[in-house]
């Protein structure tokens, strides 16, 4: 393990921690909900969902925190307005989980700041997310929202090399700090599986080096387009790849994951705890101690 020359930053969200030199923090883990074709949501403009159902997996999820050591957030999924302000209503009155604002149209990712504001959620919401093209539209309307923490996108389609995402993160940034966020969630931007995947796994640790802010990676979509392990095994192994994939971003230093639906959260939070103990204790040679008495490894060693 390593550790950063850069001093590293960690923001607190909510009541969650997030960044640091790799295990000072545990990893913290960042699972869907209410996202398009899950079996609790029985209309996803409406926000119709089995709340019963819903509830159960949340409860899971502070579950497997306490069990593990290991924090969460949510990355709520808006598909109709309508919806996203009750999906946002229910998350915050069942969990004291900070939530991402997480939507393919700026309108959705807007009306759901816009809702936050009005009952008073800022400090545990992340608008999900702003790129280096968020037009300065939606930026305006971020900063009216009072919201502080975003997901900053590094993405580049015209350059997926290293030097290519770390350009788009800093203009990223840039345009984050024109709407008002303070706390910064780098994300490498992993593509679907393929051979160009490797560079956001790299991207992590160049970027915390660089930028010294929480970095992670969104890898929900990594195991599910991977064709040869479709063919080749069957749904029980592809959950033990979601394990493996998760904890080749933390032994790369990533602070947060968010790695898909909420119900793979046992196989994923296992892992993690196992892993964040092993960063820990490489990274003990190196004069890092954790900074809450909650760390995975107490939990897995005792």
């Amino acid at each position: 393990m390593f550790k950063f020359n850069t001093p590293q930053q960690i923001f607190e969200v909510g009541k969650v921690k997030v960044g640091g030199q790799p295990g000072e923090l545990p990893t913290v883990l960042i699972p869907s909900i209410f996202y398009e074709g899950q079996k609790i949501v029985k209309d996803g403009e409406k926000g119709e969902f089995d709340k019963k159902e819903a509830e159960n997996l949340l409860n899971r999820l502070k579950q497997l925190e306490d069990l593990t050591g290991n924090p969460f957030m949510l990355d709520v999924v808006g598909t109709g307005e309508e919806a996203f302000k009750k999906y946002i209503d229910f998350v915050a009155e069942v969990t004291e989980a900070p939530f991402l604002l997480d939507a393919i149209s700026p309108k959705l990712r807007l009306a759901a700041a816009k809702h936050v504001k009005e009952v008073g959620l800022q400090e545990r919401a992340v608008y999900s997310s702003i790129n280096k093209g968020s037009p300065k539209q939606e930026l305006e309307k971020i900063k009216e929202s009072g919201i502080k923490a975003a997901i900053i996108l590094a993405e580049n389609p015209g350059d997926s090399s290293i030097n290519g995402k770390m350009v788009a993160a800093e203009q990223a940034i840039t345009r984050a700090k024109e709407a008002g966020i303070e706390k910064f969630l780098i994300d490498t931007s992993i593509p679907a599986f393929g051979p160009d995947m490797g560079s956001a796994v790299r991207a992590i640790y160049f970027i915390k080096e660089k930028f010294g802010y929480p970095t992670g990676v969104g890898t929900g979509n990594v195991v599910t387009t991977c064709g040869w392990l479709k063919v080749n095994f069957p749904k029980e192994v592809r959950r033990c790849i979601d394990g493996t994939t998760n904890a080749i971003m933390q032994t790369m230093g990533a602070d947060w994951i968010m790695f898909g639906p909420i119900e793979r959260s046992d196989y994923v939070f296992s892992m993690a705890a196992i892993a964040d103990a092993y960063v820990l204790s490489a990274t003990a040679e190196l004069d890092i101690k954790p900074l809450v008495d909650t760390h995975p490894a107490f939990k897995v060693f005792m």
